[in-house]
């Protein structure tokens, strides 16, 4: 780990879609063991409504064809997709990560890599929501210690709240998440304004969110780790 090394907006892109690639990947590994639930005996065409929500189309044939279509599919949101990617921007910024969560998320990587011809059971899913959960919490122990992690932590904020309005629709459930999004950013640049919700149109408040990153993450607020 390298306290007080510079970060280049590249490698702070980098861990910022990180910590948002290992949420969405925990948190849609979740929706899709509950959305099985009621994919094998209550309704048919949850997992369907599930991925919808996200603009995706999903076909599967019963609820073990469902579990194989939301792991290996061919769409911008199965989980292997987003594993790859978070994988990716692993490799970029691995000078800067923790060995046990980069090593935990090549366990992943590697595990789903040799199940392509396999079945994916509900065991295997829980399995890898733990993982998950280990990389998300070892982040999020080391907070305080790096400018680094504070990155990585905003992009699992960010992807926190994009999915609860995605995957809920509700924008009185975000005020707590729009809460902790400000006090990091705040951390990352000084000169960041906090932001509330000033739209009921979601596709509008995304967009807008988008924008909220990209004045965190600029070239003179991101290049020391030890600026405050």
């Amino acid at each position: 780990m390298m306290n007080g090394a510079p970060i280049s907006v590249n490698t702070a892109q980098n861990l910022y879609w990180f910590g948002r690639y290992v949420q969405r990947a925990q948190t849609l590994l979740v929706g899709i063991l509950e959305s099985y639930d009621y994919v094998i005996d209550r309704d048919f065409d949850e997992g369907k409504n599930f991925f919808a929500k996200m603009g995706i189309d999903i076909e599967y044939k019963n609820a073990m064809d469902f579990l194989k279509a939301g792991v290996y599919g061919s769409h911008v949101g199965s989980i292997e997709s987003i594993i790859k990617m978070a994988r990716e921007n692993a490799i970029a910024t691995r000078h800067l990560l923790d060995e046990r969560g980069f090593a935990t998320l090549n366990k992943i990587y590697n595990h789903l890599m040799i199940g392509h011809n396999r079945a994916v059971s509900p065991t295997y899913l829980q399995e890898t929501i733990d993982n998950f959960s280990l990389i998300l919490g070892i982040f999020s122990s080391e907070l305080d210690r790096t400018r680094a992690y504070q990155l990585i932590r905003f992009g699992q904020q960010v992807e926190r709240l994009d999915l609860i309005l995605r995957l809920y629709g509700e924008l009185d459930m975000a005020a707590a998440d729009i809460e902790t999004i400000n006090a990091t950013a705040r951390q990352l640049n000084r000169h960041y304004r906090p932001f509330n919700i000033t739209t009921s149109d979601i596709p509008k408040f995304l967009a807008f969110l988008n924008n909220v990153v990209d004045r965190v993450i600029q070239n003179d607020t991101v290049m020391s780790q030890s600026q405050h």
